[in-house]
């Protein structure tokens, strides 16, 4: 009790003071229905004046993943959110929901085949922002940031992709890995599908780089249960999304994984996670890795566990909240 009562006053005073986030959000909303979950507590952060959107990508070959991410931004009233996904070489999985999603509300995006490539629209909107102000949300795979850290310039900026980046980009936060290691060469999670990408970020990336790894935290959290509830109904996509994916897995609650990096974007650790400052990922050619302790990447942060003393219904009550649109 004592705990969650410091829980809500940090919250009141951290609402109060903060400047909305300038986000960009990167997923791969596909295989997993978190993603859909992640981008509405996302809305729910706009909502309530702590974050601004600059725009949504995908990071799926899915043709239906990126009209998914418009009709959950129009759901939430802002279908005018700039919508890109990875072109021609990228990763594909399949999806319970997306293309439900897709046909069944209401939504203005092509395939993702026919909409702008992720990378030149990181260009452009990078470009137009003030330095060291935009904060990467990457809840999928690393392939279009990769992509915008090898480009060149072009007609949005004379900077190359590092350059811009340096430049304009304030942190990353991240969703993947096991910690301390994942040496299971499956082709799951965020970084083992396209191991290049995820080595190359690892290597070059020249801004902070929060990384949260999915695992025994994620799964502790459960959210979404509130979709089962009178305060979701068949207009919400979200919930759509989830009762649609858990139809016959006899639960109505998912990990959190995704959220969690959504939350530490926005509001930072406090009050519900621990941050390790010394070590980096180590990845191996098949993606698989390792946290090495080391102090040669001090821009190289981790979060795999809560602050003592928190309990994780507590971290899924803020999450169930947030993914409710406000009436």
């Amino acid at each position: 009790m004592k705990f969650s009562l410091i829980i809500i006053l940090f919250l009141i005073v951290r609402i109060g003071i903060a400047q909305p986030v300038k986000i960009i959000f990167d997923t791969d909303m596909d295989s997993d229905v978190d993603d859909a979950g992640a981008l509405a507590t996302l809305h729910g952060f706009a909502d309530r004046g702590e974050a601004e959107i600059l725009a949504t990508f995908s990071s799926t070959l899915n043709p239906w993943a990126a009209q998914a991410i418009d009709v959950i931004n129009t759901y939430f009233g802002r279908p005018d959110i700039p919508i890109g996904n990875v072109q021609t070489y990228g990763v594909y999985r399949k999806s319970l929901y997306v293309k439900h999603l897709a046909e069944n509300y209401p939504h203005d995006t092509e395939f993702g085949e026919d909409t702008p490539d992720a990378s030149k629209e990181y260009r452009r909107i990078l470009s137009s922002q003030p330095d060291s102000s935009v904060v990467l949300l990457i809840v999928g795979y690393q392939t279009n940031i990769a992509n915008l850290l090898r480009s060149q310039p072009d007609e949005y900026s004379s900077l190359n992709g590092f350059d811009l980046v340096s430049k304009k980009v304030k942190r990353v936060v991240c969703t993947g890995g096991r910690y301390p290691y994942d040496i299971n060469p499956g082709k799951w999670g965020n970084f083992k599908p396209d191991p290049p990408s995820t080595a190359y970020i690892q290597a070059n990336w020249p801004t902070e780089i929060i990384y949260m790894t999915g695992g025994t935290m994620a799964h502790s959290i459960h959210s979404g249960q509130v979709f089962f509830t009178d305060k979701s109904g068949k207009i919400d996509p979200v919930g759509e999304a989830y009762r649609v994916f858990l139809e016959d897995k006899n639960v109505q609650y998912r990990h959190s994984g995704d959220h969690n990096a959504v939350y530490v974007a926005v509001r930072g650790t406090e009050p519900f996670f621990n941050l390790k400052t010394t070590g980096y990922w180590h990845f191996f050619e098949d993606g698989t890795h390792a946290w090495r302790i080391s102090e040669e990447k001090p821009e190289h942060k981790l979060i795999h566990d809560l602050k003592e003393g928190v309990n994780p219904d507590d971290v899924a009550a803020v999450f169930n909240d947030l993914m409710i649109k406000q009436k």
